[in-house]
């Protein structure tokens, strides 16, 4: 899908305008210590925004400074995308931060297709960018991604990430691909890459890469109820320990949220509102 000359507008108004910059050039450290402090302090179940700003600010101006800079790309795009998704922010902001990490998606497929870039920053560029196409598919609905080629994009985008280093955020990839074949339409000559039976084993291997991780473990549980009513057991073994787990500093806010989606399957197998 060709980058549009109205994302790139978008794009130059948010980077050239919209943020006021400080003096000087921001450099990855500087975001990647905001990063870190992402979860400082929290409102409820969501992060303040007051440090992922500080994150997204310094990457804009890594990313200003060096267009083909693929490290600054993935990890504007992995900012964008908590403040999308775990923070307190307005919707306002949020959309604007959306149509953001878009046009910042487009925008990559020459680096993307650069072998002069590492295999690991172009692997979580891949996986960060299909991420962004998913807040798309959230916003407009399966069917729409699939006739707009963007459900085969991230599709292809998240093969190509896994190739590269299946490790990108401790099995990101795979549980994007399972997801993406249990909920994406299966359309003759439009999605016919779509393959149910590759639901479970993706799930299976997110999770035997990283057992620890909470969404490897909720991944594998929706996989398992999907595909075999005989392991319906199993699954809410699994979810039950999910909601029991204490999350870490960190990824705190992730963590409450995939605990969220833990207890409304359970509330779904038992047949109660969680």
């Amino acid at each position: 899908m060709p980058f549009l000359r109205s994302d790139l507008r978008v794009w130059l108004a948010i980077t050239l305008f919209l943020v006021p910059l400080r003096s000087g050039s921001a450099t990855l450290p500087e975001g990647d210590e905001a990063w870190a402090r992402r979860a400082e302090n929290v409102d409820g179940q969501l992060a303040h925004p007051a440090q992922i700003e500080v994150a997204i600010v310094a990457y804009r101006q890594v990313v200003a400074t060096e267009p083909s800079h693929p490290e600054g790309r993935w990890k504007l795009l992995r900012a964008l995308h908590y403040a999308i998704d775990f923070t307190s922010l307005s919707e306002e902001r949020k959309h604007s931060f959306t149509v953001e990490a878009i046009a910042l998606a487009r925008s990559a497929e020459a680096i993307l297709d650069s072998v002069e870039h590492s295999d690991s920053d172009r692997a979580r560029l891949y996986f960060w960018s299909a991420v962004a196409f998913g807040v798309r598919a959230r916003n407009v609905g399966p069917l729409t991604i699939v006739r707009e080629g963007i459900a085969g994009r991230m599709h292809q985008y998240a093969l190509r990430s896994m190739a590269l280093d299946a490790t990108v955020d401790r099995g990101g990839a795979q549980r994007l691909l399972s997801r993406l074949h249990a909920s994406v339409p299966r359309l003759p000559l439009i999605s016919g890459w779509v393959d149910r039976s590759q639901i479970l084993p993706l799930a299976r291997q997110a999770f035997e890469l990283d057992t620890a991780h909470l969404g490897n473990r909720l991944i594998l549980a929706q996989a398992l109820l999907e595909q075999s009513s005989e392991r319906s057991a199993e699954a809410r073994r699994m979810l039950k320990q999910i909601t029991a787990t204490e999350p870490g500093h960190n990824n705190r806010v992730e963590y409450l949220a995939i605990q969220r989606q833990a207890r409304v399957k359970l509330g779904e197998i038992v047949g109660v509102k969680p």
